[in-house]
């Protein structure tokens, strides 16, 4: 029976121990995910910024005029756009089936 105070992980293999006993590797592939979810966050905000700034852009040149920098500035902010949103969706789709799967496992250990 463990003291009140000593936290338990679960480590990769799904046992528990106590904090600094064979629980590394799962908190290695914790700390992996978390910086990978950072990163695809910050380029799906960057991507769905660049869209964004696409459609003011369009907006502008309907209202104006469009003119060859406009219309190159709209091009480019879609092509990086999407070579950004592109890798960072399916991977945050990836993140979330891990943290799931991660749970449900969780979930299913505590029942036993």
């Amino acid at each position: 029976m463990a003291d009140a105070g000593e936290s338990h992980q679960q480590t990769a293999g799904g046992r528990t121990g106590a904090d600094g006993e064979a629980g590394q590797p799962f908190d290695d592939v914790v700390a992996r995910r978390a910086r990978l979810k950072r990163i695809t966050s910050l380029g799906q905000r960057t991507g769905y910024g660049l869209y964004a700034g696409s459609l003011v852009c369009g907006a502008v040149g309907i209202r104006w005029g469009y003119t060859p920098l406009l219309s190159t500035l709209i091009a480019v902010a879609l092509v990086v756009g999407s070579m950004l949103l592109a890798p960072t969706i399916v991977m945050s789709h990836g993140i979330k089936a891990a943290e799931r799967e991660e749970r449900q496992a969780a979930a299913a250990a505590s029942t036993e």
